[in-house]
């Protein structure tokens, strides 16, 4: 019998060793978030994954997945810890069949303008009597893009309304040398080449081209986020400058518009495909600035007046601007002045800081 005892402690030693030295194997654990870009306050899933491999019954896994100290969970009954540092963890404790899976999914929202990221998760396995444990971390790495909140401003509306009027006018100035409806006497007013001379040689008479007076709706969204240093002043500034951002490419949008978008702001990451994007409309177009503004920290790359001398450069005659500043003051004025000097169209000017007032 005693012999029996002591096999038996020897047989439970090695069995509890080998618990412990393979508790992990064949476990493996993964989660991500269900969407990549949400509104402010817009529900989104953060989905894990636990997989058994092995042929053997895992009878305790704790995992501690890491989310922002932003997240607030919409699904009851779930384990949340904050540190001092106002990090949260998601706290569970399953059991995972042989060769089975483990999908799991909470519901939960962000409050504001911004890139969250989830990072990763630590696993601790039970042994084979519940005694000791062991842990593991998993590098998973996940984010979640915020949208900065649209506002509804008369300022805005007042903008593209003056940007429309301007266009409307502008048809009936500019003629489109490509769309011709018609012929008309030559009055000496219009140029040699635009003598249509086999007309003329019918009629008996100078016949010059007449041309449709058109011209495509296009325009320049220019953001400024230059300023003068971190205070909670220029932060509020800024992000409603973003807003004001969204609000005017989604009004562009919505009418159909083609526009080009450059800014001197900068993103906390490697995301740089949105400081300038040529012309163009449609949801890719709008996502990416949409990602861009949502990615962006307070730090501007280049003054005002290099931004404004940049996109004229790229400017063409018949291109309006729409130019979305933190404020206003003489010098910003000037180059504005000398930007609808030179580069040939009008800039509508929206400053959050009035806005703001």
């Amino acid at each position: 019998m005693t012999i029996f005892i002591f096999l038996f402690l020897i047989m439970l030693y090695f069995v509890e060793r080998w618990s412990l030295d393979h508790a992990f194997n064949g476990i493996e654990f993964t989660y991500r978030c269900s969407k990549l870009l949400v509104e402010p306050e817009e529900p989104f899933e953060i989905e894990s994954v636990i997989t058994n491999r092995q042929r053997r019954f895992v009878p305790f896994i704790k995992t501690e997945e890491f989310w922002p100290g932003e997240v607030t969970c919409l699904t009851e009954g779930v384990s949340l810890h904050t540190d001092f540092q106002g990090n949260k963890t998601h706290l569970s404790s399953v059991y995972l069949m042989p060769k089975s899976r483990l999908l799991r999914s909470v519901s939960a929202t962000l409050p504001r303008r911004g890139r969250y990221i989830f990072k990763g998760a630590r696993l601790k396995g039970g042994d084979f009597l519940g005694i000791n444990a062991e842990s593991v971390t998993v590098n998973v790495f996940d984010e979640i893009i915020v949208y900065p909140k649209a506002v509804r401003s008369p300022e805005v509306l007042s903008v593209i309304g003056g940007f429309m009027g301007d266009i409307s006018v502008r048809r009936f100035i500019i003629e489109d040398p490509v769309l011709t409806v018609g012929m008309r006497e030559y009055t000496g007013r219009e140029p040699m080449k635009a003598i249509s001379w086999p007309h003329s040689a019918k009629t008996g008479n100078l016949m010059v081209k007449q041309f449709d007076y058109t011209v495509e709706p296009s325009v320049s969204v220019l953001l400024d986020v230059e300023n003068d240093g971190d205070s909670e002043e220029n932060a509020a500034l800024i992000e409603y400058a973003f807003s004001l951002t969204r609000t005017v490419c989604q009004s562009l949008e919505d009418k159909g518009m083609k526009y080009t978008f450059t800014t001197n702001a900068t993103t906390a990451d490697a995301f740089s495909r949105w400081s300038y994007l040529p012309e163009g409309n449609g949801a890719r177009h709008f996502n990416t600035i949409l990602e861009g503004i949502g990615r962006a920290s307070y730090r501007y790359v280049e003054s005002f007046a290099q931004l404004a001398g940049k996109l004229q450069s790229k400017r063409d005659s018949n291109r309006s601007a729409i130019i979305i500043t933190l404020k206003l003051d003489g010098e910003k004025n000037e180059i504005i002045k000398r930007f609808e000097k030179y580069g040939g169209g009008k800039a509508f000017v929206i400053s959050a800081q009035e806005q703001m007032i």
